[in-house]
């Protein structure tokens, strides 16, 4: 659930760096509990190597005082004239296997065995050395062992002579264990440091290797919603590629439904259309026909009908040439002059507007540079677009209303707004206007439900933005249509 909200880049590091993170814990503890194990077998190795030297020294202190003696009974050095040789003690040039073999007791000896209420000297690791003369409670053999001395626990190593002497070293056991944290850290701090590195090289790797998959979903965002053409394939892996062949013969069977779609709506139009208007001309021609006031309201009616699908007629292809992008000119401008435009909609929609009593107004334009401002899309577009606000303001302002067009510029931007003194929208229903034939319940006026529909998909299509409001917010009455459009 997590990874929904995310992209590929940022799926595929998290999976990666989670699995890093836990090989990196996973190592850092095996390396920790190995380096652990390791120190602890160092320090009993330690204290084995502190027992073997203590041993020795007393071997030596031994071999010294029987030379003396040997000397002072008349025993005289090599090469004497006597032919006499002093004995030949080897045993602190031998290995240690040979040293122990001679000098010290085998541990399945009974006497390799401090008994409890001895008394042993046992040197200390620590406070320089210092030899502490410990009682032990109970029987310890040969080998390491924990005890507890003077108060303190310690780890110490015994070893007893051929002589039945006893030779210990001892460590304190919280010096021991803070060594042996220690080390057991150092064996695993490279893998815990080396760890971030290892996750910044993988996301660098990661960001390199999917940056053709970013470069074709930003390809993707900045497309238009009607831009099906195909996309491209550089630069993608051999895996993205099956992808954008199944990706591109979809846009390509959308863009054939989407063509037989507009050709079977303009082909349903332009065949209504000839009924329709020969309807037209017979309501006109029975209109001037002798009949009753009943039958001439019912021929009203009739021509009201007509109208109505005729204007539906005429929105509904009006729709289908934008969202096929019909509306612009080819070879025509891309530019629309804006007070020009506007111009052409009020001649456009003038005697419509004087039948029902409704004032036109339009401001804004006072100056040099908005009467010269350019809107940065074909004029045709544009003229289509805001007829059908200023169309659609007229069509729902009742008897004697007022509707006024605003313009002004705002940095790189156009602001032309559409305000009339009609009922409004609800809030409620301005996200489904823009919808094609949804109408707003509750209205006395008819229509096609088209009109907004048509001014959204001219706006999407051109980069402008359309926002609904009141164009009196106290009152809440009036709607008001901004149209936010880039600059030429």
């Amino acid at each position: 659930m997590i990874f929904r909200k995310h992209s590929l880049l940022k799926r595929v590091t998290l999976w990666c760096a989670g699995t890093l993170a836990v090989f990196s814990l996973i190592t850092a503890a095996a390396s920790f509990a190995i380096g652990y194990e390791e120190a602890k077998d160092r320090q009993d190795d330690i204290l084995k190597e502190v027992v073997g030297m203590l041993s020795r020294d007393i071997v030596q202190q031994r071999q010294r005082n029987k030379i003396q003696e040997l000397t002072l009974g008349g025993f005289y050095g090599p090469g004497s004239d006597k032919g006499e040789t002093l004995p030949q003690y080897g045993a602190l040039t031998m290995d240690d296997d040979v040293f122990e073999d001679h000098f010290q007791l085998d541990d399945d000896s009974k006497d390799a065995v401090v008994q409890a209420g001895e008394t042993v000297l046992v040197r200390m690791l620590h406070k320089k050395g210092r030899a502490l003369t410990v009682t032990f409670r109970q029987s310890y053999s040969n080998g390491a062992h924990t005890a507890e001395f003077a108060g303190d626990k310690y780890r110490f190593y015994l070893r007893t002579l051929s002589d039945g002497t006893h030779v210990a070293a001892a460590q304190r056991l919280s010096e021991r264990n803070e060594e042996i944290l220690v080390r057991a850290l150092t064996a695993a701090a490279p893998i815990l440091i080396l760890t971030p590195v290892m996750l910044l090289v993988l996301i660098l790797v990661l960001w390199h290797g999917l940056k053709p998959v970013q470069q074709l979903v930003k390809e993707i965002q900045e497309r238009k919603a009607d831009d099906l053409s195909s996309l491209s394939y550089e630069g993608l892996p051999e895996e993205l590629e099956r992808i954008m062949t199944a990706v591109n013969d979809m846009f390509a069977r959308v863009e054939e439904l989407r063509g037989r779609e507009t050709r079977f709506v303009a082909d349903a139009a332009h065949e209504l259309r000839s009924p329709v208007t020969a309807l037209s001309l017979q309501v006109d021609r029975l209109s001037n026909m002798p009949m009753s006031e009943q039958a001439q309201q019912t021929v009203a009616d009739i021509r009201a009908g007509i109208a109505r699908l005729a204007n539906l007629i005429s929105q509904l292809l009006t729709l289908k040439r934008v969202q096929a992008g019909q509306e612009k000119a080819v070879d025509g401008p891309q530019t629309a002059q804006c007070l020009k435009v506007v111009t052409s909609v009020v001649e456009d929609i003038y005697w419509e507007a004087e039948s029902k009593e409704i004032a036109v107004e339009v401001a804004g334009f006072d100056t040099n540079e908005a009467q010269s401002a350019c809107a940065a899309m074909p004029e045709a577009s544009l003229f289509c677009l805001v007829r059908n606000l200023v169309h659609n303001a007229v069509h729902y302002v009742p008897q004697g209303g007022n509707v006024t067009i605003s313009f002004r510029e705002q940095s790189d931007r156009l602001i032309l707004c559409v305000a009339d003194t009609g009922p409004g929208i609800p809030e409620a229903e301005r996200t489904r206007v823009f919808d094609p034939f949804y109408r707003v319940l509750g209205t006395q006026q008819t229509g096609t439900g088209l009109g907004l529909a048509i001014c959204k998909t001219i706006a999407d299509r051109y980069g402008c933005a359309i926002a609904l409001d009141w164009t009196d917010s106290q009152a809440q009455k009036g709607l008001s249509v901004t149209v936010d459009m880039p600059k030429a």
